[in-house]
């Protein structure tokens, strides 16, 4: 669990609240959404889930609080942010401090671009950050030739020479020339392997292929249903489904062949036609 937010009803503060730990464990989706449901809240796409309280280890999360959301852009930015390694915490809260992020959405934007900044919260150790400054600058990649080669300590004078700090409550932040681009609109959330799902399935209308809506599975046919309906597939016609091996177990690759239909084939159930690929 990396949020602990507690939700009400803004218009009905009588119903009460309800705390949900995120990110939501996929066995647990279903009860969530019946939770939510209780109180008049959890709409697909409306943000009707106001927080009350929100615990993180994300400090600058608290912006949140007082605010209206939608429960899955909540749990999906959970899950980007519970993937973070070691200091990209730093990166993405003094990035946020900085920028005045206080929307959810630009939050999840946030989260696809804060590792190219660089954040100095110890100068005692600036052999340290001149070598994480080197990796941001480089797509967090980097030979060992090139690290052996590499004056840390210079590279992070340099860094500091150079001006365009911020001074943040999580460190002196170097943006790099960081551009936030709008990856999420508000629609179909932008492909991400939280989990070791053994398919993803990217699922596109007929008229217009380009846009993809991505289904996880394992998930509940309820989940199944949110996902497509966010990515505005509403009728059992005129969508089809292409399968890319984008992440497949062996078990799964060995019968799959890529493939054009509709994802909908009567009488079965969503998740069924879906899960007899496996």
């Amino acid at each position: 669990m990396l949020i602990k937010a507690t939700l009400s009803n803004t218009r009905h503060p009588e119903y009460g609240e309800v705390t949900i730990p995120l990110p939501i464990k996929t066995s647990e989706y279903d009860r969530t959404m019946e939770m939510l449901a209780n109180l008049e809240i959890g709409d697909v796409m409306g943000r009707d889930c106001k927080i009350m309280e929100l615990s993180s280890p994300y400090s600058i999360l608290q912006k949140l609080e007082g605010s209206e959301v939608n429960i899955d852009e909540l749990d999906y930015l959970a899950k980007r942010l519970e993937s973070f390694e070691a200091d990209q915490d730093l990166q993405f809260q003094a990035a946020a401090f900085a920028r005045g992020v206080a929307s959810i959405e630009d939050f999840i934007n946030l989260t696809f671009c804060s590792d190219q900044a660089t954040v100095i919260y110890d100068f005692t150790k600036l052999e340290e950050a001149g070598r994480q400054h080197f990796m941001n600058l480089h797509g967090g990649c980097a030979s060992t030739e090139e690290l052996e080669n590499l004056d840390g300590y210079e590279t992070a004078l340099l860094l500091i020479d150079g001006g365009g700090a911020e001074i943040t409550p999580y460190g002196v932040l170097y943006d790099n020339g960081m551009q936030m681009e709008q990856l999420y609109k508000g629609g179909p959330f932008p492909p991400y392997l939280y989990d070791a799902y053994e398919l993803v399935l990217p699922v596109s209308p007929t008229q217009s292929p380009q846009n993809k809506t991505y289904l996880y599975l394992p998930s509940s046919n309820l989940q199944l249903e949110r996902t497509l309906l966010r990515g505005g597939i509403m009728e059992r016609e005129g969508w089809f489904h292409k399968l890319e091996p984008i992440q497949l177990s062996s078990v799964i690759t060995a019968k799959l062949d890529t493939r054009r239909d509709s994802i909908f084939s009567p009488p079965t159930t969503l998740s069924e036609d879906i899960y007899c690929l496996t």
